[in-house]
């Protein structure tokens, strides 16, 4: 079982992220937007994963309902006008057809590119990792010049701190050295990991954000791991804290460089609709 002492942290810690806890940047009608209506496209996979694009693209619409966008065309209906009128039915395709094409057959001002670069878990029983790391961009339909881009990679690890066979000697300190140095190397990884190609011809960064580490003893570790794997997969929420995170930063252009510091702009908030 996580410590319960963990848990109080993380809720903070999240609530500092991604709610009023902090000053975020407000969603405000914007009067002078361009933009009365968006639709979310299908999501250009780039992950391992093939579950994750439909559940990047749904979290991305359903934070889009909150900027005051006088509509925001449901994935559903959009995925279904994009198959029947245009034969496009992966992100991968997008580039087959201009925005001005796209806009007119979703009958929309704005259009949201995605992609998703990593959407995964790793589970060793000593160190069991989360990852999803997207990016996005706002191009108007009438001009297809790019009215806004941002991306964010969001990791949230689950570490082993002990185990039932701790009156062995020597197995809490070889845990503990396991799990430093799979933590190093992961982050290590994520360091060198930063830089992405162009999505779609434009230059865009996803930096990684490390979310608090939970902690477990080494046999809970891996059970929880794993069977959060088998129940969130069957449930159809898999990576859905992470995705939801990724989404709410991505979106407000803002996040914490760590614990409960000061929010440190990354790229701009997602520029609102003119309201309703």
């Amino acid at each position: 079982m996580i410590r319960k002492s963990a848990a109080p942290v993380l809720a903070l810690v999240l609530c500092a992220l991604f709610s009023a806890c902090v000053n975020l940047p407000p969603v405000v009608p914007n009067t002078a937007s361009p933009f009365k209506s968006v639709a979310i496209l299908p999501v250009v996979n780039n992950s391992i994963d093939v579950l994750g694009p439909a559940a990047v693209q749904v979290a991305l619409y359903q934070e889009a309902l909150h900027y005051h966008f006088p509509m925001v065309k449901p994935v559903p209906e959009t995925n279904q006008i994009l198959k029947d009128q245009m034969s496009l039915t992966l992100g991968s395709q997008l580039d087959m057809a201009t925005p001005q094409k796209l806009g007119e057959a979703l009958g929309v001002d704005a259009l949201m590119y995605v992609s998703l670069e990593d959407f995964s878990q790793k589970i060793t029983g000593i160190y069991n990792v989360k990852r999803v790391r997207v990016r996005a961009k706002l191009v108007n339909c009438k001009t297809g010049e790019v009215f806004w881009k941002n991306g964010i990679g969001i990791k949230q690890a689950l570490t082993a701190g002990g185990s039932v066979f701790s009156s062995v000697p020597g197995v809490n300190l070889a845990i503990g050295l396991a799990g430093a140095v799979s933590s190093i190397g992961s982050k290590m990884s994520d360091k060198s990991d930063v830089a992405l190609p162009k999505f779609l011809g434009d230059e865009i960064e996803a930096p990684w954000l490390e979310l608090p580490e939970r902690t477990a003893g080494v046999e809970t570790a891996a059970v929880a791991s794993i069977g959060g794997k088998v129940i969130s997969a069957a449930m159809g929420t898999v990576l859905k804290e992470e995705t939801d995170a990724a989404v709410k930063v991505l979106f407000h252009g803002y996040y914490h460089a760590g614990g409960l510091s000061q929010p440190v702009t990354y790229g701009k908030m997602l520029p609102t609709g003119p309201g309703r």
